[in-house]
């Protein structure tokens, strides 16, 4: 079993210098499809991608088209941001760290984090 697999819907969030940076708003694990869709990506046109890869995972993740396709590979984390004026972010499956006292650990910092668009 995987370490995505573990991760729960509110589950508090602590980045790699221990700060707590929001909860899980949400889970999507690896795509299956990953592998079919780089070998589109290498031969379409940029704006195809972009409109094909929303049509396989939805609007979700939010981010530059490069981040979306590692996150769409590995799976990935929704971090809803703490505070009032916080942007959410994402991480990848394998930055993720280990899950303790029921807290996800982040192996990368808040500011590493690709935030949403």
């Amino acid at each position: 079993m995987s370490l995505l697999e573990l991760v729960d819907r509110g589950m508090r969030v602590v980045d790699a210098s221990g700060k707590m940076i929001g909860k899980v708003d949400h889970v999507k694990g690896p795509n299956p499809k990953a592998a079919a869709f780089e070998e589109v990506y290498s031969t379409a046109a940029q704006n195809v991608l972009f409109v094909g890869l929303n049509s396989l995972v939805g609007t979700e993740p939010r981010v530059p088209e490069e981040m979306a396709r590692r996150l769409f590979q590995t799976g990935y984390v929704k971090i809803d941001g703490k505070g009032f004026l916080a942007r959410n972010s994402y991480v990848a499956a394998d930055e993720l760290e280990r899950i303790e006292d029921g807290k996800l650990y982040l192996r990368l910092s808040q500011h590493e984090l690709p935030l949403q668009e």
